[in-house]
């Protein structure tokens, strides 16, 4: 029982069935993604090609049905290339909603579940907003820069087609890049953690304010809990300029790093033009492969804190629906109707181990009453939540005609049950 307890705020890195079958659910709309995104990088070489065929054959012959052919065919290619993007853009909005529709109902019930089992930290755990996070990104641009990526090393071999050295100048800028994006990850990684912790607790105290504000009123508590919602604001600001910083040096130096690149292109590309190992075409055909090339680093980068918190979101659902999903689905069993028993119980407060409740052993017949009495914090409503199932015990059990309440179909039994909590 305290392994449940505890492993709800752990990472699980995916481990959750119902996660994974949600996404293999959409594999097949991934994979359709990705022979999209695989055309549309093909016809990304249009512009290239387009420049190649101007510099080398219209301007030499000077001909301008050869000219107007060209040009119909690169508007007809980049009209499929827009409509292809636009397809892909749309069935990625479908898989988040998929995905959202599949997790959903489980991810409302983990959400209704953790206070139970999680107690005070069920506050810092929000699978419905993570479940939105995971929809939202998979919505936008972000996936897109997984499925183009793996056509960067493509670019580059096109590029050393064009002209070794130029293939060679382009691969050694295209690592530099990518290096830098992996380097702003790693830095990034805490700085960003922290800020989502912070704003966590920063929602968590005004959200308490607010359901206990006649006590925060009457007790005079709404400086004392300024001050502290003050720092906690200030904390996350800081955190949030640290995340800014870094993924702000990483694009800007990410920009000039791809403009110095592609002037160097362009330059090395006239030089081999003046040595006559190159076509003029070959200067701007480099040069726009190039900037394609590099396009998926610049939607990384812009989509940063999306990525960071849709791996943060991934993570912490699937702890939320692998912890809901660890509990066995119980049998139905017949109506109670002879014997509440209740052996050596002991209980503590969820995410808790130390008892409020220790080895509490009664037997009730059919049509028996019992009155619990006793001091403020001596366990009355430790007890009745037991008996409820609402809490689960340390050690022992609550049995209802021999049955533990764990092997009761939760729904099922709350028909049979009344209870009105003090709160």
């Amino acid at each position: 029982m305290s392994h449940e307890r505890s492993q709800i705020m752990k990472p699980t890195q995916g481990r959750s069935p119902d996660l994974r079958s949600a996404m293999f659910g959409s594999m097949h709309g991934l994979i359709g993604v990705g022979v999209f995104s695989a055309v549309i990088n093909i016809l990304a070489l249009t512009g290239s090609v387009y420049m190649l065929q101007i510099y080398d054959r219209v301007l030499p012959s000077q001909s301008i049905p050869t000219l107007v052919g060209f040009t119909i065919g690169m508007l007809g290619l980049y009209a499929v290339y827009g409509l292809l993007d636009f397809v892909r853009l749309r069935l990625l909005v479908r898989i988040g909603s998929r995905l959202h529709r599949d997790l959903q109902q489980k991810a409302f019930a983990a959400s209704l579940s953790l206070p139970l089992t999680a107690g005070q930290d069920a506050n810092r755990v929000q699978p419905l907003r993570d479940l939105d996070q995971l929809r939202g990104f998979l919505s936008g641009l972000g996936p897109t820069v997984v499925f183009d990526a793996p056509w960067i090393p493509f670019y580059m071999v096109v590029i050393y087609l064009l002209h070794p050295s130029l293939g060679v100048l382009a691969t050694l800028g295209a690592a530099a890049v990518v290096l830098l994006t992996v380097v702003a990850e790693v830095v990034a990684r805490k700085p960003a953690a922290r800020a989502s912790e912070t704003l966590v607790a920063q929602r968590l105290l005004a959200d308490s304010g607010r359901r206990n504000a006649e006590v925060v009123q009457a007790m005079g508590l709404s400086a004392q809990l300024g001050r502290r919602w003050n720092e906690i604001s200030h904390l996350y600001l800081k955190n949030q300029e640290q995340l800014s910083d870094v993924v702000g040096a990483a694009s800007s130096l990410s920009k000039t790093l791809r403009m110095a690149l592609q002037s160097s292109v362009l330059g090395l590309g006239a030089y081999l033009v003046i040595g006559g190992e190159a076509s003029p075409g070959v200067i701007i055909a480099s040069s726009i492969l190039l900037g394609r090339s590099l396009a998926p680093v610049d939607v990384a980068i812009a989509n940063w804190r999306g990525f960071l918190a849709t791996r943060r979101s991934y993570s912490d659902l699937a702890a939320a629906l692998d912890a809901f999903g660890s509990q066995k689905d119980p049998m139905e069993l017949p109506r109670p109707q002879t014997q509440l028993a209740v052996e050596e119980l002991t209980v503590a407060p969820p995410s808790l181990q130390r008892p409020t409740l220790v080895n509490v052993s009664f037997r009730l017949s059919r049509g028996a009453g019992l009155a619990i009495v006793g001091p403020s914090g001596s366990g009355k409503t430790t007890l009745v939540r037991a008996l409820v199932g609402a809490w689960k015990p340390l050690r022992g059990t609550v049995r209802l005609d021999g049955a533990a309440l764990d092997q009761w179909n939760s729904e099922l039994l709350g028909t049979h049950i009344g209870y009105l909590p003090q709160d």
